[in-house]
């Protein structure tokens, strides 16, 4: 159960318009569902008594802060979403940029709590920190998705400098430091950097979890980085892979394509991307629990789960090449296979254990 669906149930409120394909079509439904946000967050204490127990009514701020990730994310989010919340709702929705560490939020919360409404994490993070006890809880669900739900997939793929390789590699040519020498960026988090060490080394996309899964496939995945290890560059937000590559600190690297897609034409143009074995990672939006349960808090974050913004999110966030791309592009751009979807399920089971050895594997000489 999602937290807008506990936060309004046994409460009518105005049907959302259905979601469109396209933006502005979605942007012109989002003051009707602000205004029913509204009206949640001015339901009366009996109704409240029925969702989530112990509200608490403070005086409203006209500042919401959200901890988020930076570059053409916040951008997107900042037009798409908070905008058009803080014109409806008339509450100022702050950005500070975070690198979804949940050990970052556990300091956070447990030494210097700085009262963020809502926190965009990993779904896989956000299942962690919910059982951590980080998170506010669907009094309703006792499930792992108890804290939030999905609201937004962002794909990672790998990205080559064009002026420097003159045919489209694969990941096994990532770790080809022989055929193409120089440095390669990955993620410092074994999320993506695992699954992709893994395609390097031959494993089929419907079987990386099998492997991983396993001691064996494990240290597998952990050999074939050994084989890079001195070439990597490291990055820990989205806005540091896409400086990486564009300063020309990497060869290639790792990243999320729509800080690629995003960038001025002329910049875009010097990058390529493989589609072929892309990687799709989850988003959801979680609601510390040193907020307690505020109101605002809630109601901003059952707006942000709604699928009318999951919607708008989607429509403004380039994921795919353009048609431009497409039609003078290559055969295969034309039959693109889906993104490879990031295990939540599996990395909410063993992402401490994993990221532990992760991190001595990184820190080794």
């Amino acid at each position: 159960m999602s937290l807008f669906h506990a936060f309004t149930q046994r409460t009518v409120l105005p049907a959302p318009r259905p979601a469109h394909n396209t933006p502005a079509r979605i942007l012109s439904g989002l003051g009707a569902l602000a205004l029913a946000c509204i009206t949640v967050s001015g339901m009366t204490a009996e109704v409240h008594a029925r969702t989530y127990r112990h509200i608490r009514h403070s005086p409203a701020s006209p500042t919401l802060k959200v901890l988020t990730f930076g570059g053409a994310i916040a951008d997107v989010q900042q037009k798409v979403l908070f905008t058009p919340y803080s014109q409806t709702e008339k509450r100022t929705v702050a950005m500070t940029f975070w690198n979804g560490e949940i050990e970052s939020l556990r300091k956070q919360e447990n030494t210097a709590p700085t009262r963020w409404a809502a926190v965009m994490m990993e779904n896989s993070a956000l299942q962690v920190s919910c059982s951590l006890g980080l998170l506010v809880r669907d009094p309703m669900d006792s499930s792992s998705s108890s804290c939030g739900q999905p609201s937004a997939s962002i794909d990672f793929a790998m990205v080559w400098d064009r002026a420097v390789l003159d045919s489209p590699p694969n990941w096994s040519d990532f770790w080809d430091v022989a055929r193409h020498p120089g440095r390669r960026s990955l993620r410092r988090d074994p999320r993506t950097t695992l699954e992709v060490a893994l395609l390097a080394d031959g494993v089929p996309p419907d079987a990386l979890y099998r492997v991983l899964d396993s001691r064996e496939g494990l240290d597998r995945a952990f050999r074939k980085l050994d084989q890079l290890r001195p070439y990597i560059v490291w990055w820990s937000t989205p806005q540091e892979a896409a400086r990486i590559l564009k300063s020309g600190g990497a060869l290639m690297g790792c990243a999320p394509t729509g800080e690629i897609l995003n960038l001025p034409a002329t910049e875009r143009s010097r990058f390529g991307v493989f589609w072929g074995q892309r990687l799709a990672i989850n988003y959801a939006w979680g609601v510390p629990k040193t907020v307690g349960q505020d109101n605002t808090a809630l109601a901003l974050v059952a707006w942000l789960e709604h699928p009318t913004q999951k919607q708008a999110f989607a429509n403004a966030w380039p994921s795919l090449p353009s048609l431009t791309e497409i039609t003078s592009g290559t055969a295969d751009l034309q039959h693109l296979p889906p993104a490879i979807a990031v295990s939540d399920t599996f990395w909410s089971t063993h992402l401490a254990d994993i990221s532990a050895r992760f991190e001595r594997w990184a820190e080794e000489p």
